[in-house]
């Protein structure tokens, strides 16, 4: 039986006299804005690992920590915080994760960063496996074994310390984006300390299929971003600075999933009840605002097709 809750990613971006802000500037735009996600039936919250401190001064003063901010959920009616995204993109020479001289101090930097959530409802990492693929390239056997190595050393501290998964989540721009490398880190980590978290729009960009790689991974699958693309990206992952900014005649990658564009999710639904997955999808989109609509919207249209179009799979006969 399927047991699924919904949370959503923490992208959402408004309107101020300053342009478009995160909603984390000022309390009274964070509760508007978590307000709507509750109205709209979410009932946590994944956030980024630099914004999780900040909230908790936001909404409790200058002592404030994350657990005073995950309070502040749940008088809102959320069940608690979901996740923390964590990534080092390799644009510092002493943080790259496929050189072993650099484990230690990244190493050290996950375990500060669960020492932070400690006290709340995070129980998964989402955390970019390799570094940005500018600063993997080239993405040979030794940089994936040695990115594994660092993951079951990470993972095996996090889970057995904190309780909380190490899930790899595989941007299209990361060193470890195409099926090879993704097929032979799997192959290299432990899987009782090494996750894999599916991304949907992430895998079609790199020409991965979601829902392939989901069945292949189900029982390491410990969560989703929904999200869609309509585009697919056969050289831009290699661009630096941003991958993601810096593609031609691409002003947005990530769409909320409204059956519009190219990820099939109704069959990474049927999959889903499939394998009897439990636990937590995330909503997932960026940058509404660039086609006129807003975030408000967006996650709207993205709830309805949700409650509408895939929720009605999962209770299929």
């Amino acid at each position: 039986m399927n047991e699924i809750k919904y949370s959503y990613m923490d992208h959402w971006e408004i309107h101020t006299a300053t342009g478009l802000r995160s909603p984390g500037f000022r309390l009274n735009y964070l509760e508007r804005y978590l307000k709507e996600l509750r109205a709209l039936g979410y009932q946590g919250l994944d956030t980024f690992a630099a914004r999780l401190p900040f909230y908790g001064r936001l909404v409790a003063g200058k002592n404030g920590t994350p657990v005073d901010f995950e309070n502040y959920l749940k008088d809102l009616g959320f069940e608690r915080l979901v996740s923390m995204f964590l990534d080092f993109i390799g644009n510092n020479p002493a943080e790259r994760i496929a050189d072993p001289a650099c484990h230690d101090q990244i190493f050290n930097k996950f375990r500060a960063a669960c020492e932070m959530a400690k006290g709340t409802g995070i129980d998964t990492f989402i955390v970019m496996p390799a570094c940005q693929y500018f600063y993997t390239d080239p993405v040979t056997e030794d940089h994936v074994k040695h990115t594994a190595d660092f993951w079951n050393r990470t993972g095996k501290m996090m889970l057995e310390d904190y309780g909380i998964h190490a899930s790899c989540h595989h941007e299209f721009w990361c060193g470890l984006r195409d099926k090879w490398a993704i097929d032979l880190f799997y192959e290299l980590t432990d899987p009782k300390y090494v996750f894999y978290f599916c991304d949907t729009a992430q895998h079609v960009i790199a020409g991965v299929d979601p829902v392939a790689l989901y069945e292949q991974l189900h029982d390491r699958t410990w969560g989703f971003h929904l999200k869609d693309t309509k585009n697919t990206d056969p050289k831009a992952y290699s661009i630096p600075p941003d991958a993601e900014c810096m593609a031609e005649g691409v002003e947005r990658w990530f769409y909320e999933a409204n059956g519009e564009g190219l990820c099939d999710f109704p069959a990474l639904y049927r999959a889903i009840k499939k394998y009897g997955f439990s636990g937590w999808i995330s909503s997932e989109h960026d940058k509404a605002e660039f086609e006129g609509k807003s975030f408000a919207d967006c996650t709207a249209q993205g709830v309805w097709y949700i409650k509408h179009v895939l929720d009605p799979i999962l209770k299929e006969g």
